[in-house]
């Protein structure tokens, strides 16, 4: 490709996207916040600084009405109606000084002027472009603008004085009323397509109108972290250096966890937009994703008045970590009321991390001690849909979570001397009830670990050191009593596991026995008489064998057929050719 064709190729995209509408926008942004920080901050100046991005508003405003009725140019009216929601916010904004400034009843004037001016210039862009935007999205959109205007007023100490701690309360519950309006978008996402057919503008659903409001999130966002600026306690929003221009003081308490109701309220919509289509792919993305919430929880700066509030908020209501648990298992019970496939393996996930995260966790290092009600709440669930769904996999994972909520209960009970016991046979039993009653793969796995571990706990019950305080006819009690159990499941359920292990268990209590007994007897007699005793029991038992199986009272066996007699087969002549009958004569 030649330079001029590259040329003309970087000339062609930046018309077709005609991006200086934005750059002059944030250049108007820019020049305001630099005159903030060179003139002497008053009355008059905000006021100068309010009108002048008011101006440029209404300004940009009639250019996108102008281009849209005569020109149909919708690809630069789209960036010309989102760049008004960022001016609308930036005109508010601009007035935060000015409510610290005012007297009360300029204030409310301000506000209602302030709502009024952007909610009538929304109204004649939307008439003037010809755009129909139904009641479901024009309310909630009236209501963040409101909300916008009305928050300054409410948070600032001179138009509504109160104490640092409720000041500091009121600017976190600003993005919390924000999350509600969300809400209230929801008739709205379930409308769906239908809803916005005929919008009057080239844009389909979910571009037309999400993009706007996901603007408005961005906005809620920054509106939340600039109110904390402007009004609270860390002191005035714009400081003086010695001989240089005004800054910024960022010492403030706000957080990112401020935006988790937010953003719960955005999974919500999400979550919704999903099922409106039908993506099955979204809305599995959607809640395996979910749990990236609880980044927002994590704390960002260590400065006093930050750390300050958050100290505050933990005692009061919780940690953000521990409210985001909670939030994450709201959000998963409600895709599982509305049938999200795999939604409910989420929760139980959530409800977990419940056994390790307090009220006042704020981090790894304030993680709690494991509390065992999650585990066995998780447990009795996954068991009961395991069940449900006769999947011996799902009932196993059920099983293992209530064991181990089991461990930490046990420690507070009588059978704290027998933890690892309790817990391992509870296991074991589950296993091999579960490999008996179901049918599928993973039960022939269970029928065959729990038939190899008859014989190896029996041999770690006979010599094991820490087995030695139980009496030995206690432990072989406990041996016969599993190698009885597995010849009856041998024989009812048929399962070579079980006879294999019925035999390697006899074969271990006869040895074991036979050993305990000569210990036994040898206290009391000569150990060669015992010896010879024994020898001749066996010879007896040998020959009565070889009596037995000569009368055929034992199965035939191919391999022990040695002292039968054959009889002898008689020698036969073999037959006389046969002669044609002419040859007789």
């Amino acid at each position: 490709m030649s330079a001029s064709a590259s040329h003309r190729s970087v000339l062609r995209y930046i018309y077709n996207h005609n991006p200086f509408y934005v750059i002059s926008a944030v250049l108007m942004l820019f020049a305001v916040r630099s005159a903030y920080g060179t003139i002497e901050i008053g009355s008059i100046n905000c006021w100068i600084m309010m009108g002048v991005l008011a101006g440029y508003t209404l300004l940009l405003a009639g250019i996108g009405v102008l281009i849209v009725r005569w020109g149909k140019v919708w690809e630069d009216a789209r960036s010309i109606l989102l760049l008004l929601l960022l001016l609308f916010l930036g005109v508010s904004v601009s007035m935060d000084d000015l409510f610290s400034r005012i007297s009360a009843e300029q204030g409310l004037l301000l506000m209602t002027g302030g709502f009024l001016f952007s909610a009538l210039l929304s109204e004649a862009v939307l008439w003037g472009a010809g755009i129909r935007l139904g009641a479901r999205y024009r309310i909630p959109y009236h209501l963040f603008l409101a909300l916008f205007y009305a928050a300054p007023w409410w948070c600032s100490p001179e138009m509504h004085p109160r104490t640092p701690a409720e000041l500091e309360w009121t600017l976190f519950l600003f993005p919390v009323v924000a999350s509600v309006l969300f809400l209230c978008l929801l008739p709205a996402v379930r409308g769906g397509v239908a809803y916005v057919k005929t919008n009057g503008t080239p844009w389909g659903w979910p571009w037309f109108p999400w993009i706007a409001f996901g603007m408005i999130a961005a906005c809620v966002g920054f509106r939340s972290f600039v109110l904390c600026l402007t009004f609270g306690p860390a002191g005035p929003m714009w400081i003086k250096t010695g001989s240089g221009p005004w800054l910024i003081s960022f010492d403030t308490l706000w957080g990112f966890y401020f935006l988790i109701p937010l953003a719960f309220a955005l999974l919500v919509l999400l979550l919704e937009g999903g099922l409106a289509t039908g993506n099955k792919v979204f809305q599995a993305g959607l809640t395996r994703f979910a749990p990236l919430l609880l980044l927002l929880a994590m704390p960002a700066t260590t400065g006093p008045v930050h750390t300050g509030f958050l100290f505050k908020m933990t005692d009061a209501i919780g940690s953000p970590i521990w409210l985001s648990v909670w939030l994450l298992i709201g959000f998963y019970l409600w895709a599982a009321f509305r049938r999200v496939p795999n939604a409910i393996w989420g929760g139980l996930g959530a409800v977990a991390l419940l056994a390790i995260v307090g009220p006042q966790t704020l981090g790894s290092r304030t993680l709690i001690e494991p509390t065992p009600w999650p585990l066995l709440l998780d447990g009795a669930l996954i068991l009961a849909l395991g069940i449900r769904k006769r999947s011996s996999g799902i009932c196993t994972v059920g099983i293992v979570a209530a064991t181990l909520g089991i461990w930490f209960v046990i420690p507070d009970s009588v059978l704290s001397e027998y933890r690892f016991t309790t817990c391992f046979h509870l296991l074991w039993i589950s296993a091999l009830v579960l490999g008996l009653t179901l049918k599928d793969d993973f039960s022939r796995v269970l029928q065959g670990a729990s038939a190899l571990l008859i014989p190896l706990v029996a041999l770690v019950v006979i010599w094991n050191d820490r087995a030695v305080e139980i009496p030995m006819l206690w432990r072989l009690s406990y041996v016969a009593v599993w190698a009885v159990g597995s010849l009856l499941i041998a024989h009812f359920w048929s399962s070579r596991w079980f006879k294999y292990s019925f035999a390697a268990t006899v074969s271990i209590l006869l040895y074991t026995s036979a050993a305990y007994g000569f210990r036994q007897v040898t206290r009391t007699l000569d150990r060669s008489a015992v010896i010879a005793f024994i020898w001749s029991v066996a010879a007896l038992l040998l020959a009565f064998l070889i009596s037995a199986h000569k009368a055929r009272w034992l199965p035939e066996f191919a391999w022990f057929s040695f002292g039968k007699e054959t009889q002898p087969e008689e020698e036969t002549l073999p037959p006389p050719p046969e002669v044609p009958p002419g040859d007789e004569e």
